[in-house]
């Protein structure tokens, strides 16, 4: 199983630059080199598109960030394409509302890099909508749960008592390329600690090749998840205030 996949979403990065430019808050030329950082070069063909089907004053963002796993199915309707070919991208979705109510454009990643793009009409299900504080104390309360059933086992290591010294080597690449200016602190915390949780999991999992607490360590991944959806959802929505 690839780790990475499941605690790291360069998709995340993704859904905030592109609802930083649809609300006027970053040039064209600056997501367009964003895109390409993070790997969604894919998506510049369809920029326009995406500007003309998206609608910006409705109540719910604008853009938000779908992501699932093991025992989590995507927030998109049930037995649609769009839900099934987001359960086989380990990328995520990336959900645009139109301005017509109850339509939105749903964005799925394939390996290749290629995008499907679908249409649903009719309501999705209900995300969390998650407050930052909120998605925030979950992972904390999670990680510090993880903790303690770790140090009850008697497993210990570097990786958990001093995680900065372990996962050193991979804050390059959980950092970059960066989020916009425009981003609010609150959703830049949150992605901050979701990525320092993963980061971890990964330091512990893959780089040391201990497995033995995975139990532990993998039920984090639903509340790192969580947290990057809320994120999403925050930043885009503030987006909207700013301009």
């Amino acid at each position: 199983m690839d780790i990475r996949a499941e605690v790291w979403s360069p998709l995340q990065n993704t859904a905030v630059w592109l609802g930083a430019w649809l609300h006027g808050l970053e040039a064209t030329d600056n997501v367009i080199d964003a895109l390409a950082d993070l790997g969604a070069d894919g998506l510049v063909d369809v920029l326009g598109d995406i500007r003309r089907s998206v609608g910006l004053d409705g109540e719910e963002p604008a853009l938000r960030l779908v992501l699932s796993g093991p025992g989590e199915a995507p927030a998109l309707p049930a037995g649609s394409a769009a839900a099934e070919a987001a359960s086989v991208s380990s990328a995520g979705a990336l959900v645009l509302a139109d301005a017509a109510p109850l339509t939105h454009h749903i964005l799925v990643p394939d390996a290749e890099g290629n995008w499907e793009w679908f249409v649903e009409e009719g309501p999705l299900p209900a995300p969390a909508w998650l407050s930052p504080g909120e998605a925030d104390e979950l992972l904390t309360q999670a990680t510090n749960e993880a903790a303690r059933l770790v140090m009850a086992s008697g497993y210990t290591t570097d990786a958990l008592a001093s995680p900065r010294l372990t996962v050193g080597t991979l804050a390059d690449f959980y950092d970059t390329p960066g989020l916009p200016a425009a981003v609010p602190g609150r959703a830049a915390k949150l992605f901050a600690r979701a990525d320092r949780v993963g980061a971890i999991i990964e330091t512990v999992t893959r780089r040391m090749n201990d497995h033995r607490i995975d139990p532990q360590l993998l039920g984090l991944w639903r509340h790192i998840r969580a947290a990057r959806m809320a994120g999403v959802a925050y930043a885009v929505r503030e987006f909207g205030r700013l301009t």
